[in-house]
Parts: structure tokens; sequence; C-alpha cells
């Protein structure tokens, strides 16, 4: 692309959000998966104060100038490449030019981050070229608030968290507000995860329904800490019963919205003991709780998601699913058992053959390890 060889590259993958609807932000607990679908981003340093990037998906090309570090007024696909230069001078990482090629396999839109498996890999990428080492945990939190200042989504730390520390063949556990977290097992042959894209495409931007939940969520976490006598750091550390109790002093839709984040923190809670006792079946039987409530109180469903749902619950192998992600569009995701994968896979195809509008695509995938980076060691031509 820009005529010269990459240096290195960086690599992340999706996510699926397994449980934990909206609660990252509510001070509650998530399930989440990296999946095998990867972004990958190449470069090589320049001399130059600026970044020009080329998303070969997009077909785009775009500069970065690194002396301006403020917020772009109208956030673009650069925006997101732009906030990890930012936080990373801004945490005291070596950053400077760069000419960045980025590809995946991902798909946009689908709920399953591609957001921040672009952050995450470009992250790698340019600690890989300029020598720095970032915890982890304080990768991921730097490029959440990245994409919240720099991007306009006020996004919790599960998609960025989950980029970085996945593990093949687990899910993962987070606890949002101590930040605790732990790989648990899917057992000897781990169950497939079928993402079943909607082609419903979202909106996540300053205006989209996530930032209006997100107020709605606030609302609600406001009128609790006023009536309750204990501290409350976040909405999911209130019950369902001082919700109950409390029921007549937090409007409508923010009484509805509080129902749905609180009830998903136990429903993870739930979870992760199951899974420590290697019962999947358990998680499959809460995703599909957890499906219900969404429509019901968070009403970020829609008919394309609904429909899909009760689709692959007809289908071999079904042990679980729900929509992923925000919501209002994208994917749903599915837990198969691994000997019925084929055939749950051809059953979906056929049953979405006479589907209005453009058709649901069927994604097979598997848990898969985090964000990683690399040194590209190119050979040379053998002159004989």
């Amino acid at each position: 692309m820009y005529g010269t060889r990459p240096a290195a590259c960086g690599i992340a993958p999706g996510r699926v959000e397994v449980l934990g609807n909206h609660t990252d932000y509510n001070g509650g607990a998530v399930l989440t998966a990296a999946i095998d679908r990867y972004m990958v981003a190449v470069g090589r340093p320049t001399a130059e104060r600026r970044v020009r990037v080329h998303s070969l998906n997009l077909r785009a090309s775009g500069e970065i100038p690194l002396d301006d570090t403020a917020p772009d007024p109208r956030p673009s696909w650069t925006s997101y490449i732009k906030s990890v230069f930012a936080v990373l001078a801004g945490a005291g990482m070596r950053t400077g030019g760069m000419e960045i090629v980025d590809a995946s396999d991902i798909p946009v839109g689908a709920g399953l981050s591609s957001s921040a498996a672009i952050e995450a890999a470009v992250a790698r990428l340019v600690l890989q070229v300029y020598g720095g080492t970032v915890e982890p945990m304080a990768l991921a939190k730097l490029l959440q608030r990245g994409e919240n200042e720099y991007a306009g989504v006020q996004c919790g730390l599960l998609d960025q968290f989950s980029s970085i520390h996945g593990r093949a063949d687990c899910v993962l556990f987070l606890d949002c507000t101590t930040c605790e977290h732990e790989a648990l097992p899917l057992g000897p042959r781990a169950p497939a995860i079928v993402v079943v894209d909607s082609r419903v495409s979202r909106k996540l931007g300053r205006d989209a329904p996530y930032n209006f939940r997100r107020g709605e969520c606030e609302e609600a976490f406001a009128c609790l800490r006023r009536e309750l006598s204990r501290p409350l750091t976040g909405l999911c550390q209130a019950s369902m019963e001082e919700l109950d109790q409390f029921a007549g002093r937090i409007p409508e839709p923010a009484l509805s919205r509080a129902r749905h984040v609180v009830g998903e923190h136990e429903r993870v809670l739930a979870a992760r003991e199951a899974l420590a006792q290697g019962d999947v079946e358990r998680l499959g039987a809460l995703m599909g709780q957890s499906h219900a409530s969404s429509g019901r109180y968070f009403e970020n469903s829609c008919d394309a998601l609904d429909r899909l749902c009760d689709l692959a619950a007809a289908q071999p192998g079904f042990l679980g699913g729900r929509l992923c992600g925000a919501g209002w569009g994208g994917c749903t995701v599915n837990f198969v058992a691994p000997g019925d994968v084929d055939s749950f896979v051809e059953g979906m195809n056929r049953a979405v053959v006479a589907w209005p509008g453009p058709r649901p695509q069927v994604h097979v995938c598997y848990a898969s390890d985090g964000a990683t980076a690399r040194t590209l060691e190119l050979r040379k031509a053998n002159s004989e």
C-alpha cells in the first residue's frame, strides 16, 4: 500500500458478550469470550509527525496528525486509531509517526466489537514498534477511555478487556468494579459459539440509543442512592428486593432498565458458579433468561433478533442463545454442542432462506486467545 514492507503486526480478536448485558458500566460483572475472528494491523515507523492509515475492508485512507490530540468534533473510523496514539502518549509511552494498514474478518456492525479489536491491534502494534510495555488490564482501561473520549461511545470495560485477555476454550469473568477476573473453562469439549449476524445495523455514536440507555441507568442509580441507607457505588450493587421496595420512587423507564441490569448481574454470578461446576447447560438457560429480560425491560432487542433466537432454539445441539452486545440489531450468540454444529448451521441456513431483506449470516466461532503482536521477519530473496 505504502510502497515499503511493514515492520510488525498487531492481532486482536473480536468478542461475544456471553452474559452481562449493559452491566459493565453499571458496576456489575460480565461473562465474555474472545472469538477466532480477528483484526490485523501491520505497520512501520516513519519520521513524520502523523499516522497514515488505510483500511482494506473500508477501502478508505486517512491521516492523523500526532500533535492534534483533541477529539474529532465528528468522530469517524480513524477516531478509534487516533484514540490509541493519544492515550498511549498520555500514559508516557513512546509513540511516533507510522504507516498502518488494517484488515479484519470481524463482521462490522454485528455487535462483535470490531472497534475494540482495532484499538487493541493498533495498540499492540505501536507498543511492538516503539518498545513500550503496558500491563494488560491497564491497557484495557486506557483503550476504554480512548473510545469514550474520541469515538463518543460511552462503553464500559467489557470490549477492550475481552480482546486483550481472551483465553482459548474459556469464557472470561470480569467484575467491572474491582477488576477481579478469571478464565472459566468450557469443558474438555468446548461448545461452538455460533454467531448469527442479523445484518440489522446498529448505531453507537453520541446520539445513539446506547447513550440514552446509559442515562436512564444513571437516573435509576441516583434514585437508589437517595433512598438506600448503605453506600452504593453502582446500580448492580442493588438487589432486586431493593428495587421492589423503592419501585414507587424510581420513574419509568429508569425502573425497567434497572430491573434488567440488576437481574443480569445476578445471572452472571449464577453462571460463574455453574461453570465452576462444569454445568454449561445451566449457562445456556441463563442466556435465554437474559434475552427475555432485554426485550421486556431494556428494550434493546428487535424483531430480527427475537426471531433469530427462536429459530436457533429449534435447532439440534442448541444450548442457549441471546442477543450479543449493545443490542438494537447486530447479532445473536448461541452455544452449540460440538457434535451438532453442522446440523445447527444447516438448520439455521434453511430457516432464513425466505428472510425479508438481507439474509442473516451464520459464523461458527470458538473461544480464542487475546491480542498479541510480533515483529515481521521478512525473508530476503535468494540471488542465484
